[in-house]
């Protein structure tokens, strides 16, 4: 990897009760559900309410706030209770309100589109989802105060309407074991990650990629790929698919995949850039390592983001929704990200942990998201995909 940080091998065994972040945790279709029934937590923080269904105790009232967000959420640090009462717990006493969050481990933007009970606020769709519930007229444009601090490109990057905030960033990565790397020419490492699979096939075999049909990991690589190959090589993007695509493995979602991959069953897997942060933290550092797309001395990954939405028909009290908005970029959420996310927090300047030394820095990379919309990605993915199926097929 190129840039100020130094490229370190680690080992990204991470457990699959610690799904990594956002929409992951929507692609994580392995993240358990936290909930059964509706349970009242308590602590120091304030009280609020695990729900597995919303019930009367969150609907209605001028103080009440229902929360949609995936399983996974705040669930990846060293105490997951204590930060999620204190991000939930923190907001009632600071608004004197009661929250209840329903964590769902499904499709955020499916759940939002098709359920008629909706929330108030939703936290965790990202740059494919929001713009589709976005178009559907399910969200309230908000710009909050606090957007002051973040970059105008993360905001571009998912919702330049304010129909969903940022609070949160991070790069696909491409893990890869470091002694198979090295015995073979270091092409993850050093080379053109891409075209090295592409003319290779013993290489190809070892590279195990989401689908983009059933997995919300696989289409961000799929729009990655697209983006490289059409606006960086100025090539043909299905070259890539139709030279790969009877050779390559490939699994359902991100869980099963990685489960196979630290394994080594695989050499090469399509993960995300904090991988090594992760591992550094919380060890042993070893035999892997992430690395992200390469040409003419730059790097290029396609860049996640999760965001933060108001939901029109599920709103109460617009105000306690838009203060929560305000609340996922206050300073006390953005510095509890890195370590409970293994995410960039979406509000510039705000102190990274040590650990985050082991990963390609952001700003070392372009992203690929820069050379078209949200919307317009959002509404190409569908033909992306079946022209994908045919590549593969072909």
């Amino acid at each position: 990897m190129t840039g100020n940080r130094p490229e370190l091998p680690s080992t990204v065994g991470r457990p699959e009760a610690t799904a990594r972040g956002r929409a992951r945790r929507l692609r994580r279709s392995w993240a358990w559900a936290l909930v059964v029934g509706a349970m009242v937590v308590v602590a120091s923080f304030g009280t609020y309410y695990y729900l597995e269904n919303r019930t009367s105790v969150c609907t209605g009232g001028p103080h009440r706030l229902a929360i949609e967000t995936y399983a996974s959420f705040f669930d990846s640090g060293p105490a997951p209770a204590a930060a999620r009462a204190a991000l939930f717990g923190g907001f009632e006493n600071a608004t004197h309100s009661t929250v209840c969050v329903e964590y769902v481990s499904g499709d955020l933007a499916q759940s939002l589109l098709t359920s008629p009970n909706r929330p108030d606020v939703v936290v965790g769709l990202d740059e494919l989802t929001a713009p589709s519930v976005d178009a559907a007229g399910l969200l309230v444009d908000y710009a909050s105060p606090l957007l002051s601090g973040v970059p105008s490109a993360l905001v571009d990057a998912i919702a330049p309407d304010h129909s969903v905030t940022p609070y949160e960033y991070g790069y696909l990565g491409l893990d890869y074991n470091v002694s198979y790397d090295a015995s073979h020419g270091h092409p993850f490492s050093s080379g053109d990650y891409l075209t090295d699979l592409e003319e290779n096939g013993s290489l190809a075999r070892q590279f195990l990629y989401e689908l983009p049909t059933t997995d919300i990991t696989g289409q961000e690589f799929l729009a990655m790929e697209v983006a490289y190959s059409e606006e960086v090589l100025h090539a043909n993007w299905t070259t890539f698919w139709r030279a790969i695509g009877a050779t390559a493995p490939s699994t359902t979602d991100w869980g099963a995949g990685f489960g196979e991959f630290s394994a080594g069953t695989y050499a090469s897997f399509v993960s995300y850039t904090t991988d090594p942060a992760y591992n550094a933290y919380y060890g042993p550092v070893g035999t892997v390592n992430s690395s992200v797309l390469r040409d003419g001395g730059l790097n290029y990954s396609w860049e996640t983001v999760y965001g933060v939405g108001i939901v029109r028909g599920g709103v109460h009290n617009l105000s306690l929704a838009e203060a929560f908005v305000n609340w996922m970029l206050s300073s006390g959420t953005q510095s509890a990200i890195p370590l409970n996310e293994w995410e960039y927090p979406a509000v510039a300047g705000t102190p990274l942990p040590a650990a985050f030394d082991w990963s390609v820095p952001p700003s070392d990379i372009t992203p690929l998201n820069s050379f078209q919309s949200a919307a317009q990605t959002s509404a190409d993915l569908p033909g992306w995909i079946l022209e994908w199926q045919s590549a593969v097929s072909g």
